[in-house]
């Protein structure tokens, strides 16, 4: 007649299969884990004159496109939204990280954007509904995605662009007949500390120490 089993055999066959459930639940959140928070987000060591360069070339194709004003000479630092005249600036910007990590809503260190935004004062609204028309079948030719919007009396319009990480935003604001730009290149990484000191974003208490110039924007050439 056979021995019978030890009592404690089902308790460590349970075991068993509960370590079996577990275990793949165990390693799935812990792989997302280190993908989410363990894996740093690939970025392009680039330092941000270059980063403005890009795209300040392609604000400078939607100026030229549009071709409503004169050339838009250049201004360092960030500007004023308060003031009401043709400027042309940039600055770096702070990035944040996508996903679960997202959730802890902190900058990521290192990491920067550069925002490149101009406005031009007009006397009217002339001439304004057709060169936006121009400038979204321009972008959408050339690959951007694009929409556009409009406020509901009509007056106000913008056109919105997106391609490979570069965006653009052009509006008309037919209160203060200005036509603005903000162009946001993607994120990139400081090439070594001693540039993100220099160029880091602009805060509430203090202004980093180089400050970004634009080129010159300028309309199409006129014969």
């Amino acid at each position: 007649m056979p021995a019978p089993e030890p009592a404690s055999t089902p308790s460590r066959r349970r075991r068993w299969i509960i370590a079996l459930l577990v275990t793949p639940v165990v390693v799935l959140f812990g792989g997302a884990w280190f993908v989410m928070y363990g894996w740093p987000e690939r970025y392009d060591r680039e330092p941000p004159p270059e980063m403005l360069r890009r795209i300040a070339a392609h604000n400078q194709d939607a100026y030229r496109v549009l071709d409503l004003g004169p050339a838009l000479e250049p201004r360092s630092g960030p500007e004023n939204p308060a003031e009401h005249r043709s400027s042309n600036s940039a600055s770096t910007g702070e990035c944040y990280p996508d996903g679960l990590e997202a959730m802890k809503d902190e900058p990521l260190d290192g990491v920067y954007n550069v925002h490149h935004g101009w406005t031009h004062v007009r006397k009217d609204g002339s001439g304004v509904r057709v060169a936006f028309d121009r400038l979204e079948r321009h972008l959408a030719a050339n690959g951007w995605e694009v929409d556009r919007s409009e406020s509901i009396n009509k007056q106000n319009f913008s056109v919105i662009a997106g391609k490979d990480g570069y965006q653009l935003s052009i509006r008309w604001d037919a209160e203060f007949k200005e036509v603005t730009g903000l162009g946001r290149s993607p994120c990139a990484r400081f090439p070594d500390r001693s540039q993100e000191r220099a160029y880091r974003p602009a805060d509430h208490y203090e202004a980093p120490d180089r400050k970004l110039t634009p080129p010159a924007l300028v309309p199409r050439r006129r014969h």
